[in-house]
């Protein structure tokens, strides 16, 4: 497997760096052959939406069914959750 260390005994997949911090080669020797490195970011953007509807289910915590109810009426809330989402789509 192209994406995992030249090491056996290590089961770490390349990171997208070209070169590791001290020159050696990282994943340069399959650029060209392969092209670009995969980077797995799915993991990292189901946690980042799950968090978004925490958010949103954390406003209410007395049982109360309808989570949406006055979801505008703070816009520093509102505010937050926009910039939250529209920076997870810059990074995607």
């Amino acid at each position: 497997m192209y994406w995992r260390f030249d090491r056996p005994e290590s089961s770490y997949v390349y990171p997208g760096r070209l070169d590791d911090w001290d020159g050696t080669e990282l994943w340069r020797k399959y650029s060209k052959e392969i092209g670009a490195s995969r980077h797995l970011s799915n993991v990292f953007n189901v946690f980042v939406v799950m968090q978004i509807f925490n958010m949103i289910s954390a406003r209410k915590i007395h049982d109360e069914l309808n989570v949406f109810s006055g979801i505008f009426e703070n816009p520093t809330y509102v505010t937050i959750w926009v910039i939250i989402v529209v920076g997870q789509i810059i990074i995607i």
